[in-house]
């Protein structure tokens, strides 16, 4: 009787592992096909790593808009400082210039702020982002 019972729960190990071993390989089980949108079926694992690749490729893309975005952000700082200086030189010389006889510092100085106020405008609203 006891013979009986070890070859029973021996039998029954192996069933066991093997059911086991056939769950883990994913070889045709359900769990592992799934249907594509025209009714064919897939393995799951390969939509997984197709869904992966998607995220990896939009991934890319928004870095790739970020790195766009940023380098136009510095080209329009640079064009804004130039046209700053560019803007309070001209400024001030035309503000000493027209400026009166006694005032020809006092010309300059408004021109000049006034210059970089006007030149830096107008080279942002030039490059825009």
């Amino acid at each position: 009787m006891r013979s009986i019972m070890l070859k029973t729960a021996g039998v029954f190990g192996a069933l066991a592992i093997a059911l086991s071993a056939s769950a883990c390989s994913g070889a045709n089980d359900s769990e592992s096909l799934a249907l594509n949108e025209d009714g064919t079926r897939v393995e799951v694992a390969a939509a997984k790593a197709s869904n992966a690749e998607a995220r990896a490729q939009t991934a890319e893309a928004r870095a790739a808009a970020a790195e766009a975005k940023i380098q136009c952000e510095k080209e329009r700082q640079e064009a804004s400082n130039t046209g700053a200086v560019v803007g309070g030189i001209t400024g001030a010389v035309v503000g000493s210039q027209v400026a009166g006889d006694g005032a020809k510092s006092e010309g300059g100085a408004i021109g000049a702020v006034g210059g970089v106020l006007a030149g830096r405008q107008i080279a942002k609203k030039d490059h825009r982002c």
